[in-house]
């Protein structure tokens, strides 16, 4: 279902070439990060710089032509919402609440969830995940493992990682090599303007082209069967 959230989306983690000719002077975009701020309120988590998405806590009713940063809100139950790019839910949320044709819909998970599970959310009609893995103050090993889990298990279903704190460049590296998609961070503890300095600054992901190799189970070869010995007749004396 197309919709500005994923047709955004989209736009930012593919990048675009430079158009052909000698005559274009539109310089091609690198793909990069998708990057959503989560603010008290829509207006200033609108005018926090370098971010594509603003995500609010609450039910909210956005207002006035969609242009800019995509807005959206966290619902739960069946409360109400409009106007919105895009509304976040829960696993218990209510699938009655939906936001309209052109309002994407978003699933929030936690690190919890059996790999039968994870597999589950990939198959949901889903516009992206929002995953919260309560990734340490350092990132480690063991926290990439569960990052590399999330995409393997979520299949081709986007994901956008929750970070509690500014990460280097190269643990935000490491994150986006293991497979997500973007960011999500609370504009009241990340600075917008460094964090989206350092997804700038990131190499984009090097598509390589996996063969996937059917690996056939074949019995042993089954020897031959012996070859009887003719019989000899015995000799007759003259």
């Amino acid at each position: 279902m197309a919709n500005r959230f994923s047709e955004q989306l989209e736009k930012i983690v593919r990048g675009s070439n430079r158009p052909m000719g000698f005559s274009q002077t539109v310089a091609a975009v690198k793909p990069r990060l998708f990057v959503m701020a989560e603010a008290p309120d829509l207006e200033n988590g609108a005018s926090l710089p370098g971010v594509d998405a603003v995500l609010t806590i609450t039910p909210c009713k956005c207002k006035g032509k969609k242009s800019g940063a995509l807005r959206g809100c966290a619902v739960s139950g069946t409360s109400e919402h409009s106007g919105c790019d895009f509304v976040v839910f829960n696993l218990d949320g209510a699938v009655a609440a939906e936001g309209g044709e052109e309002t994407a819909r978003l699933i929030r998970i936690e690190p919890d969830l059996t790999d039968a599970q994870l597999r589950a959310v990939g198959g949901l009609d889903m516009a992206a995940v929002i995953a919260e893995f309560g990734l340490g103050d350092a990132l480690t090993f063991r926290d990439l493992l569960s990052v590399q889990r999330l995409a393997d298990f979520c299949g081709r279903q986007p994901i956008l990682l929750k970070i509690a704190q500014l990460y280097s460049k190269v643990e935000l590296q490491s994150l986006w090599d293991r497979g997500i998609t973007g960011i999500v961070f609370d504009a009241g503890i990340i600075d917008a303007a460094k964090l989206r300095e350092l997804v700038d600054s990131l190499e984009p992901r090097k598509r390589t082209k996996e063969k996937s190799t059917a690996i056939v189970s074949q019995p042993p070869p089954v020897a031959a069967p012996a070859e009887d010995d003719p019989e000899t007749e015995p000799e007759e004396d003259d």
